[in-house]
């Protein structure tokens, strides 16, 4: 899924001839504290909400106090580098740019949880399995094979680097499978370690925090 699909265009930037009191009002009704500014279009800077609330003056205009570096998304990218780059910026509102760094939209952070639940059939009723496996061991084929061997689909995979705390990959797939039990019996048979294996009933209750725990481990 590309940003394009989830662009809102319904939400305008700041001008540099705005404001710092309506650059306030706006960074409080979307509850963010950074937010694109744009010159006849073209995205020039981000204003900060630690600014903003150093101005004496609200009649001040944004381009009299100074902006933070742009962070921006083109169109054409992938769902997962728009989660990564909200996750690194600590973004709600990321917004998105063409080419030529002219100001197209904003995609927020509940539409990129929701477009990654779709991209990973999160809602899908199923279950999940994840499995630990040393660096040396990672590869995805042969569990790929394993599993399709006991008649279950892939609905999604989503793999965790090995960090200083972990030095494991950690791989979670979700089945198309209401009960797992056969598909984990055999791939531990075949030596590789089942961490956990949950239901669709159990997952319905925490979506919203896998969702987020997701974003945090993508590393694409």
């Amino acid at each position: 899924m590309l940003v394009h699909e989830i662009i809102d265009k319904n939400i305008a930037p700041l001008k540099v001839t705005d404001t710092v009191a309506l650059a306030l009002t706006k960074l409080d009704l979307l509850f963010v504290t950074r937010f694109p500014v744009v010159d006849e279009g073209v995205m020039v800077g981000m204003v900060s909400l630690d600014t903003l609330i150093e101005v004496e003056d609200e009649n001040f205009l944004v381009n009299e106090i100074p902006l933070q570096d742009s962070i921006a998304i083109p169109e054409s990218q992938h769902l997962f580098e728009a989660a990564r780059t909200m996750l690194a910026h600590e973004l709600f509102i990321l917004p998105v740019v063409d080419q030529y760094q002219n100001f197209m939209g904003v995609v927020k952070k509940r539409d990129v949880l929701q477009a990654l639940g779709d991209v990973f059939n999160l809602e899908s009723f199923g279950s999940v399995i994840t499995i630990e496996m040393m660096p040396y061991d990672f590869t995805l084929t042969e569990m790929v094979r394993l599993i399709e061997t006991e008649g279950a689909k892939i609905l999604g995979i989503a793999v965790e680097q090995p960090s200083d705390e972990n030095g494991f990959y950690r791989v979670s797939i979700k089945l198309n499978l209401e009960d797992s039990s056969t598909v984990c019996s055999t791939l531990q048979r075949y030596g590789y370690v089942i961490t956990s294996q949950v239901s669709s009933a159990s997952m319905e209750k925490d979506f919203s925090d896998r969702a987020d725990e997701l974003i945090r481990y993508l590393d694409i």
